[in-house]
């Protein structure tokens, strides 16, 4: 039973990941309101909008599902059977700057195990997306980690995170 109702969440994650990031390239070079919410922690008009879309569409469908927001549209942090975990416009930053790489991510928890997953990059409509039992896909192609062991062989690519208070623990780990 719990496969079938993890199979229905993940359609409707990429269904809704797409519905969502399609709201972001609308506003991406228009005006748009940017506050902070931390030191140099943004939050854009765009994020409230995609969350608030998402946020409505799982309260809907999953009335009894705990939600956690980027923007915290619940407020919901404790752990249920089912927690929806939402970053409505993942890349504020790059958004604000209108560098185009941002995505909108919805994953879904079972009893703290992440059971499906959906990213959607509206820039590039790119979406990457998984469930339990199931294999990542890239717009429905099967997609994998390399099976290279050599560094040199590989490709590697990473940001940086805002919070400067965590780059040294970050350059820390890419130093091993």
């Amino acid at each position: 039973m719990i496969e079938t109702e993890i199979a229905e969440a993940h359609e409707f994650a990429v269904s809704l990941a797409r519905e969502a990031g399609k709201l972001l390239p609308e506003r991406f070079e228009g005006p748009r309101d940017v506050d902070h919410k931390g030191e140099i922690d943004l939050v854009t008009d765009a994020d409230r909008a995609s969350e608030a879309l998402i946020a409505n569409a799982i309260r809907e469908r999953f009335p009894d599902h705990l939600l956690l927001a980027e923007e915290g549209s619940t407020g919901a942090s404790s752990r249920g059977a089912w927690r929806w975990v939402v970053d409505p416009l993942d890349g504020t930053t790059n958004f604000a700057h209108r560098y185009p790489h941002f995505v909108t991510s919805i994953a879904l928890e079972h009893d703290g195990d992440v059971v499906a997953g959906a990213v959607y990059d509206p820039m590039r409509d790119e979406m990457f997306d998984a469930a339990k039992g199931m294999n990542a896909s890239l717009n429905g192609e099967p997609i994998a980690v390399t099976s290279q062991s050599a560094l040199l062989s590989t490709l590697l690519a990473t940001g940086f995170p805002y919070d400067l208070n965590a780059r040294d623990e970050s350059s820390r780990l890419w130093a091993r």
